[in-house]
């Protein structure tokens, strides 16, 4: 459903043309936010304790997956999609896991290793302002391999995709940090 007000076709140009619905300045401004005011969430995901998967993640716009442990997120607003930010050191990243969407992945800084399948058998390399897509259900990780701290866009494609997935092959850590943090263990 389109938003635009008192929308009209102009078959002679072959065009589509109306008003803006309305916005107020203060409306915007609530729905931007600012790169140097994001928390830091140095624990959004359960593999961030895990050697290698180490990253802080910034989330700027909407929810993400269910067990994502925010510190805060600028804006909530977005309907369709969730933006974060994640700064790495270099070899640190992701685990392979999956959402219930497409996620997206650009390179804003350093060079980023994109990895998928059951056992992240397959990867692509990523330059500053390369980018891909990754399908829903599609296990994927992802790795700074660039000699210094470096800083990947993330666009999941849903504004709450659900709960993560993670690889069979990452149950025996997270096993081994959920027994170390009981009180039993």
């Amino acid at each position: 459903m389109r938003n635009e007000r008192d929308v009209k076709f102009d078959a002679r140009i072959g065009a589509w043309f109306g008003k803006s619905k309305k916005i107020s300045p203060a409306e915007m401004e609530g729905r931007v936010w600012r790169f140097g005011e994001l928390v830091p969430s140095p624990n959004a995901y359960l593999d961030c304790s895990v050697p290698g998967h180490v990253r802080t993640l910034l989330s700027a716009l909407g929810s993400g997956p269910e067990e994502e442990q925010l510190e805060g997120t600028a804006v909530e607003q977005a309907e369709n999609y969730h933006i974060d930010f994640v700064k790495a050191a270099s070899g640190n990243g992701a685990a392979l896991h999956s959402h219930g969407s497409e996620e997206t992945f650009i390179a804003l800084t350093g060079q980023w290793e994109i990895y998928w399948g059951d056992d992240g058998e397959h990867s692509v390399v990523l330059e500053p302002f390369d980018g891909m897509v990754v399908p829903d259900g599609v296990l994927r990780g992802f790795r700074n391999v660039s000699e210094a701290e470096a800083v990947l866009l993330v666009v999941l494609g849903a504004h709450n995709v659900g709960h993560c997935v993670w690889a069979e092959s990452l149950q025996p850590s997270f096993a081994k940090g959920a027994a170390q943090a009981s009180p039993e263990g």
